[in-house]
């Protein structure tokens, strides 16, 4: 029996292990509950963050008031004692306003998604900015060892790498975060050893909270970053939105990633409410989106589907 597998606390920070340990004690036939902590440390990159690029992301950051998130994808094994145990996992959100839940009450907030790598005890390795299709754009990496130990006799620590790959125009940001490493540790005095790897993506921004007003039809075209179910690895593409009648609004998003098929039907003909529009089931079919700025000048989104999770950014057309 495997137990709750991962609690939604842990992809709050990337602090990933919550109920891993569960896991492990299912290896060695007994039970109970714990927490976990992250090992500080950080590399000073200060460069890259005091470039204005960068300094514009915090000002963005600080006055936002809407965020979307996908649900948080993850997959681990874990072998000891002649056993293996291997698990995919699922937590979905609801979002309102600038705070997202998961069904056991977990809330995240942009803070909380955005707040510096020493906090989150990560430690960063590379960083990279180099705009995308119009946006500013940053590739981070960095690692992370957290041990969970409050179990007694069960101690395990996953070691994965994570990436983040980032984007920005003038009201919001979007980012895909990918991870990956070995798990190691101990359960009953025997060795255990596994792997780890997850993936979640969202976006953040300053909403229009309404409608984009006018006549005739409007675009917004931009970028795209995703991820496969299973893979937990980057893939890039490209977004359409479009609104064929502003007087009568509905929109549709279209998302080509080459070589993939992203997308489900109600994406073509979604309804429109102060400045907002979504569809589906998180993990299905599941896509939200809202426009920013004051003029409706950008438009921000994720997608969550059977096979694919991502986010979406797309400037307006003249």
């Amino acid at each position: 029996m495997i137990g709750r597998g991962l609690d939604a606390r842990w992809f709050m920070g990337m602090k990933i292990l919550g109920g891993l340990a569960f896991a492990a004690l299912a290896l060695a036939a007994c039970g109970g509950g714990g927490g976990a902590t992250a090992a500080p440390g950080e590399v000073e990159l200060e460069q890259v963050r005091s470039d204005p690029a960068v300094v514009r992301l915090g000002e963005i950051l600080a006055r936002a008031d809407a965020l979307l998130l996908t649900s948080a994808r993850a997959r681990y094994s874990l072998e000891g004692g002649g056993e293996t145990l291997a698990e995919d996992l699922l937590d979905a959100f609801e979002c309102a306003g600038a705070r997202c839940e998961a069904a056991d009450g977990t809330a995240i907030t942009i803070g909380s998604l955005t707040g510096s790598t020493a906090d989150l005890g990560v430690r960063l390795s590379a960083a990279a900015l180099a705009p995308r299709g119009g946006f500013d754009a940053v590739t981070t990496r960095g690692r992370l060892d957290i041990t969970e130990e409050s179990v007694e006799g069960v101690r395990v620590t996953a070691s994965p790498t994570v990436e983040s790959y980032g984007f920005w125009g003038a009201h919001g940001y979007a980012a895909l975060e990918v991870g990956s490493g070995p798990l190691t540790g101990e359960v009953g005095g025997g060795p255990l050893a596994g792997e780890f790897a997850f993936a979640r993506a969202y976006a953040a921004g300053a909403a229009s909270g309404s409608n984009p007003p006018g006549t005739g039809s409007a675009t917004w075209s931009g970028i795209v970053e995703a991820s496969p179910a299973g893979a937990f690895e980057r893939l890039q593409g490209t977004v359409t939105v479009t609104i064929a009648d502003l007087s009568r609004p509905r929109v549709g998003v279209s998302v080509s990633v080459p070589g993939h098929s992203v997308g489900a039907p109600g994406w073509a003909d979604m309804p429109l409410s102060t400045g907002r529009f979504s569809t589906g089931t998180a993990g299905s079919d599941y896509l939200a989106g809202a426009f920013g700025g004051p003029g409706h000048e950008e438009a921000w989104g994720v997608f969550d589907t059977t096979r694919y999770l991502g986010v979406f950014g797309a400037n307006r057309a003249p």
